[in-house]
């Protein structure tokens, strides 16, 4: 009878010990991103690059407005400052499959693959032969981002201003959660048809000099839950009841 009582009270004080151990490595997991990281450390922003399915904003003006007005067709949606994101969509250029945008005059121009500016520039060189002075500015139109998982608010973000690095669409998204696991992040990029995923580690300094710090248009992030927050989800730890159920078990064994 003492033996029992020994082996019982000896089982309940693993079970003391085991819940704290898993509650405490739960809550430990770091919550520090790029450790280590140097003085004076420099990145370059890159330019977004258009790709195939982008919708553009492509505005073409010059001293005479006239001159300008067969290529950037007034729209209702146009006037104004602010224009719904939506609506300008409505009359952006699509670049096809090809890589192609079809413009009023000019035709078919190869836009897949350049910058914003580079595209811009382009433009210009073709409109001098039909307006003096023709000033372009242009647009990604669909620019955004989606992150899903272990986040305060995950969801899509739009880009208005063409340029979001890693760490600002965590910021958007609330931050992570404490189950979020930091080493092993997933990032899905969709380009002209091909489709990758990179695990991030972004703990490390070195993800700062990464090509993926700063996101580029469509980029889909999954932020994976921690191991512990894995064993607890569906080990039988995490269940009290069936915790509570094996206690009493082992006690009628015992008895």
């Amino acid at each position: 009878m003492q033996n029992k009582k020994k082996l019982i009270l000896h089982f309940k004080k693993i079970i003391n010990l085991i819940v704290p151990f898993f509650l405490i490595v739960s809550c430990s997991n770091s919550r520090l991103l790029f450790k280590n990281i140097p003085a004076n450390l420099k990145m370059k922003i890159p330019e977004a690059i258009i790709t195939n399915g982008d919708i553009i904003d492509i505005n073409i003006s010059s001293l005479n407005n006239q001159s300008t007005s067969i290529f950037s067709p007034t729209s209702l949606e146009k006037i104004g400052t602010i224009r719904n994101l939506e609506a300008r969509k409505l009359d952006g250029y699509l670049v096809d499959s090809s890589g192609h945008i079809d413009l009023p005059i000019l035709g078919r121009i190869k836009a897949s693959g350049l910058t914003c500016t580079s595209l811009s520039k382009s433009l210009k060189i073709n409109l001098e032969e039909y307006v003096q002075n023709p000033n372009v500015r242009i647009k990604i139109l669909n620019f955004r981002v989606s992150i899903i998982g272990e986040v305060a608010n995950p969801g899509t973000f739009d880009v208005i201003n063409q340029n979001i690095s890693f760490t600002e669409l965590i910021s958007r998204a609330g931050g992570f959660k404490n189950t979020a696991d930091r080493t092993k992040i997933m990032i899905i990029r969709g380009s002209n048809e091909e489709v990758k995923t990179r695990y991030l580690d972004l703990t490390s300094y070195e993800f700062l000099k990464s090509e993926y710090y700063f996101l580029k248009q469509n980029d889909k992030v999954y932020v994976r839950p921690d191991k512990t927050s894995l064993t607890f989800d569906f080990g039988i730890i995490r269940n009290t009841g069936t915790l509570t159920l094996l206690t009493t078990i082992l006690i009628l064994i015992f008895k």
